[in-house]
């Protein structure tokens, strides 16, 4: 045949002079498939090396065939020397060995393979088919090979006298019922482990059924077979027994190829060269593209990958399926294209990458030797998709077919080389660099196949596993395109994964409705879906229409004796309280001070605060809390941009206050007889200006209006506060959380108890919640981690603790109710921005504790919005960034329009309305609920302040004395982190504690390092990136930090270290002379196959058996050390 007979086969069309000097390949119906199909032929019949890119391009396909090829008759096969020699094979292929390796590792396999194949028509006789399946077992080394671990390999071993196992299963149900028996006997089956060693890695069952029904059932590891070898041998074997009925097959002569083939095949191309060339190839193309795509779900990956998997079917019906060659002709590309395209497209929209990796699997047989190997001769090619937004549809699609067509003509090298090249750290949580799949089975294994009269349907199950998080994979199907969504059931629940495969439909559909338009306009989730985050916002808005001033009047008339705010011996009740306020007032009306003013005030926690407070909202102005301990510098900076009209302090207060001539408000008095000042502020006057650090230190005045603090406390939902109610008043006046506090309490008849002026610590604050039995309390995160750890019985009285502000601990959650059954315990969250809680999530039991507590819900009269950096909505359940609307907003920073501008807006076109960015990266779960992930730009929360920091970095390298720093965080995501600062300094003279101490001058005390590391230079990773690890390692109190940081002193050395140091040394590929304790294996040259050597070497020279799974979670030699002591402990 000529190479254009060849592409009419692969095409199966007749091509004439006129199509192929007029049309490509894309456009005479080619696709990736038929594409590598061509090129292999090319190969097996002409020797010739076509570029799948070149027949995927826009180029006429007689122009690709002359360019590579005269497209005149092939030689006979005969004719030319490509035989690869087969020789009996000593080691694995690579893609063997990585599934060895994963099985060894993770204790499960997500390789097994389920075939079944239903009798419709005829009757299979079952000793004729027993003989055509042991014909094809002795004609295939591949099918009588086990792998056993001899030395530092695994060697395959083929068993020349293997005698296959046919296995008999009756079912004695109705017929009708027999389909479905044989789907579940086969999924049962499917999920039983192989022993490797022990026989080749499959499995053949004989069903039948006493009325006539019969299926055969095919249960294999993927090391055996791939889907070419499946097609292969079904071929084979019904082909045989076809033979057999009629009398007509040849006698078995000799083996077919081995594995060696592959690996003579892959030497060749090791040795010609062509794995450098494309080493090269990947290390540019893969260049700044994240190595982990996050896949977003409800549940806590494992520290180490669950091979459990699961399957959906992806059906696109007959509206969507006829849209996909549409579209694909169109842009130019093939119908492969159009849904690799949207499977990525969802994927962006889930988890928010523009740049992913994903991976897709070559077949490897471009040689006529490859074509008969029952062998596993694919590889998984890392397919680099980029989502640019600007682009429109069909500019994507081509570009995702041009990054997969070079893909493919770069697939020889194999992908464990890749990861190696690329240093993809290999962590056991997730598949390496890949972690999503694509495929597109084609017609690799027949759906129908005629074994001379009876006619035999083939139906591919599920094994039980997953390799990747998730995989799609389709076959071609008519009338529509009919796929399997696979997944791990450690990543995603069956919700999560309809969810997808339902996005991922409506991805399909836009995609293909208007390849013309632009990709941001392109909506990847259905409007029912969409419903889901809608429903999460239907709070309640209807809030009374009034000032702060005239909503605590309301309380007075209710509860006139009930008593409002004890300070210790100090209390007033709530018509004492109302008169009082008055007063002050009227003093700071005497001052001048009028509707609109701000009124700092400087006042320690006590009753004279909170009539300072409610004085100052009836006189119609706001307050500014603030903290006089500050630096100079911060508080010169909050009364400049204040500009208050008259101040609320104990004694002379601040020098600042008396420079720019502010005057000090008397206190009010009992007795005093004047006419009391009326509420003179409306809803939308402003109630208090809160003033935050900013990111970077820089003061920002938040406006919050009488209206956000109403729809906060007026019958809040997450809450209840009433009458009786003790509510402690414990944080600072400056910290929002005071707002609940204070508000919360006046306007709902509860009763203040004031913690006593100065910082608690845990057991005083303890007694003070007993002694006082409060009922109700907000405490940060950190202290209410600090209180249960060292007072945990001091929330005896409590109906309620509000906490929030940072990571809420959840294991200390857990504790405290199951400690305090009654208790109930919120988790509160929210930017000062959007009034001290934007959402909320309440927890009444222990066994409500699953994991990390999500931040819930809206509060009434709050709405929420996840969008992607384009202003979009993100699908539910995808990863994007939390925007806050509603009542609760504030009016913007105060006399700051640029940063108002940025903070607040009309952003987004899909949620018309002004919205607060909160920065904050989240996602809604199955359950409704709000997740919080961490913050969109690199700035951290500790103890409820954002920090950039990188502008505590910028700071330090102010200092003269510093040459470079680098400012990380112990652990971002946990309630106790810390601020680590590695300092190079000018010399040796700089101490840790002199840089402490002077940008303390100049920064907040919260942004000032705890911990510091003073290093000679910078320490980074063999990637470049900085050591972040090794710069916690090494970090010490600014006391005790010296140059250069050291690690702990040499008596901590792990005892048995000399006895596993040399073995480590030997397992290594190569001869290491600086390892130490803390060195990690795969950093200094080790691989797997060598961590395998190293737990051969422990069990031969030590007498101890360690687990491979455990080293790898602890590749260091001190590491090795626990685990060789607690094998020894175990024994």
């Amino acid at each position: 045949m000529s190479l254009v007979e060849h592409a009419g086969s692969v095409l199966e069309t007749e091509l004439t002079p006129a199509t192929l000097s007029a049309r490509s390949f894309v456009d005479l119906g080619g696709d990736s498939l038929r594409a590598m199909r061509l090129a292999a032929l090319a190969q097996q019949h002409a020797g010739l090396r076509i570029p799948v890119a070149d027949l995927l391009s826009d180029t006429p396909l007689a122009d690709v065939l002359a360019r590579f090829g005269s497209g005149g008759e092939t030689p006979p096969a005969g004719a030319r020397d490509t035989a690869v020699p087969s020789s009996p094979p000593h080691r694995m292929s690579p893609s063997q060995r990585g599934m060895w390796l994963t099985e060894r590792v993770l204790g499960g396999s997500p390789y097994n393979l389920v075939f079944s194949c239903v009798v419709e028509e005829g009757e299979l006789d079952r000793d004729l088919f027993d003989r055509a399946l042991a014909a094809t077992v002795a004609r295939h080394p591949g099918l009588r090979t086990v792998y056993r671990e001899q030395g530092d390999e695994v060697t395959p071993v083929v068993d020349p006298a293997y005698r296959h196992r046919l296995d008999d299963v009756e079912h004695d149900g109705p017929a009708e019922e027999f389909p479905a028996f044989v789907r579940a006997l086969a999924a049962e089956r499917g999920r039983c482990p192989f022993d490797l060693a022990a026989r080749p890695a499959y499995q053949f069952l004989f069903v039948q059924n006493r009325s006539g029904g019969q299926a055969v059932v095919l249960l294999a590891h993927h090391i055996v077979l791939d889907a070419w070898s499946i097609g292969l041998v079904f071929k084979e074997v019904f082909g045989r027994y076809a033979a057999l009925r009629d009398g007509t097959a040849p006698p078995v002569t000799g083996d077919g190829p081995d594995i060696s083939v592959l690996l003579a095949k892959q030497a060749a191309d090791r040795d010609a060269g062509t794995w450098d060339r494309q080493a090269d190839f990947w290390r540019e193309h893969l260049a700044g593209v994240p190595t982990v795509l996050e896949v977003p779900g409800d549940l806590a990956r494992p520290a180490v990958q669950d091979p459990a998997g699961d399957r959906l079917p992806v059906d696109l019906g007959t509206e969507v399926s006829p849209g996909v060659a549409a579209a694909a002709r169109a842009a130019g590309v093939t119908p492969f294209t159009v849904l690799l395209g949207a499977y990525a497209l969802t994927l962006g929209r889930w988890t928010g990458a523009r740049s992913m990796v994903i991976g897709v699997s070559l077949l490897g047989r471009d040689s006529p030797e490859l074509t008969e190997l029952v062998a596993v001769t694919g590889n998984l090619v890392p397919v680099r998709v980029d989502i640019d937004d600007d682009l429109p549809v069909a500019g994507y699609l081509r570009s995702v077919q041009e990054s997969l067509a070079k893909s493919i003509d770069m697939g020889d090298l194999p992908f464990e080389e890749v990861v190696t090249l690329l240093g993809v750290e290999r962590g056991l949580g997730a598949h390496p660099l890949v972690q999503a799949s694509f495929g597109l089975h084609d017609t690799l294994i027949p759906q129908c196949i005629d074994a001379g009269g009876v006619t035999v349907r083939v139906e591919e199950g599920h094994g039980g596993g997953a390799q990747f998080d998730v995989s799609l994979l389709f076959g071609r199907s008519e009338p529509t395109l009919l796929g399997q969504l696979e997944y791990a059931t450690s990543v995603w629940q069956r919700a999560e994964a309809e969810a997808f495969a339902s996005d991922y439909r409506s991805a399909v559909e836009a995609l293909t409705g208007d390849t013309t338009g632009v990709l941001a306009n392109v909506r990847c989730t259905s409007l029912e879906r969409l419903a889901l985050a809608d429903a999460l916002n239907r709070t309640r808005e209807e809030f009374p229409a009034k000032g702060l001033g005239e909503l605590f009047a309301d309380v007075v008339a209710r509860v006139p004796d009930a008593v409002a705010v004890r300070d210790g011996d100090d209390e007033l009740t709530y018509a004492q309280l109302a008169a009082a306020a008055g007063h002050q007032a009227a003093l700071l009306r005497e001052l001048g001070v009028r509707p609109g003013d701000r009124v700092l005030v400087g006042l320690e926690r006590s009753v004279a605060e909170i009539v300072g407070l409610l004085g100052i909202v009836l006189a119609g102005a706001a307050y500014v809390g603030v903290e006089l301990n500050q630096p100079r510098a911060q508080l010169d900076a909050i009364l400049a941009k204040a500009a208050p009209r008259a101040a609320l302090v104990a004694g002379p207060g601040p020098a600042g206050l008396a420079d720019r001539g502010v005057p000090l408000c008397a206190s009010w008095t009992p007795d005093w007889t004047g006419e009391p000042v009326g509420a003179q502020a409306n809803q939308d006057a402003l109630a208090y200006v809160a003033f935050t650090s900013g990111s970077t230190g820089l003061p920002k005045g938040v406006c919050v209006p009488h209206r956000a603090v109403t729809r906060l406390v007026h019958e809040p939902d997450f809450v209840r506060l009433a009458p009786g109610d003790r509510m402690l008043r414990l944080s600072p006046l400056a910290f929002d959380a005071s707002t609940l506090e204070i508000w919360g309490a006046l306007l709902n008849g509860a009763t203040l108890e004031v913690y006593p002026a100065g910082i608690p610590s845990p057991g005083e604050l303890g007694a003070f919640l007993l002694d006082r039995e409060i009922t109700v309390a907000w405490l940060t995160a950190g202290l209410f981690r600090l209180v249960e750890e060292f007072r945990p019985e001091a929330f005896a009285t409590l109906r309620q603790l509000v906490t929030g502000g940072d990571v809420v601990p959840h294991e200390h959650v857990a504790k405290a109710l199951t400690r305090h059954p009654d208790l109930i315990i919120t988790n509160g969250y929210g930017p000062t921005e959007n009034t001290t809680f934007t959402l909320t999530h309440t927890v009444r039991a222990a066994d409500e504790v699953d994991g990390p507590l999500p931040i819930g819900t809206p509060v009434p009269g709050t709405r929420v919005h996840v969008l992607d950096d384009r202003y979009r909505l993100v699908p539910p359940g995808g990863i994007g960034e939390l925007y806050a609307a509603g009542a609760g907003l504030a009016d913007g920073y105060l006399d700051d329009p640029a940063e108002t501008a940025k903070a607040f807006g009309r952003f987004s076109p899909d949620v018309p309305e002004r919205l607060y960015r909160t920065g904050d990266l989240v996602r809604l779960d199955t359950r409704g609920r709000i997740q919080f992930l961490g913050r969109r730009d690199h700035q951290i929360k500790l103890r409820g302040y954002r920090i950039e920091l990188s502008a505590v970095a910028d700071a330090l390298t102010e200092d003269n004395a510093v040459k470079d720093a680098v400012v990380v965080v112990t652990d971002a995501d946990s309630a106790d982190k810390r601020i680590v600062a590695a300092v190079v300094t000018v010399d040796d003279q700089v101490t840790a504690t002199a840089l402490r101490d002077r940008l303390a001058e100049r920064l907040p005390g919260y942004m000032v390092p705890t911990l510091w590391a003073m290093v000679d230079q910078i320490p980074v990773t063999d990637n470049g990136k900085v050591d972040r690890k090794a710069i916690i390692t090494h970090a010490l109190p600014a006391g005790a930090a010296s140059r250069p940081a050291a690690p702990a002193p040499a008596a901590a050395e792990p005892e048995g270290l000399t006895t596993v140091l040399p073995l480590f040394v030997l397992a290594l590929d190569s001869p290491a002379t600086d390892v130490g304790p803390d060195t990690d294996f795969f950093i200094s040259g080790g691989n797997s196959m060598g961590a395998v050597r190293l737990i051969r070497l422990l069990r031969e020279q030590l007498g101890v058996s360690v687990r491979l799974r455990d080293f790898l979670l602890a590749p260091t030699p001190s590491g090795l050390v626990t685990l060789v002591e607690k094998a020894g402990t175990d024994a």
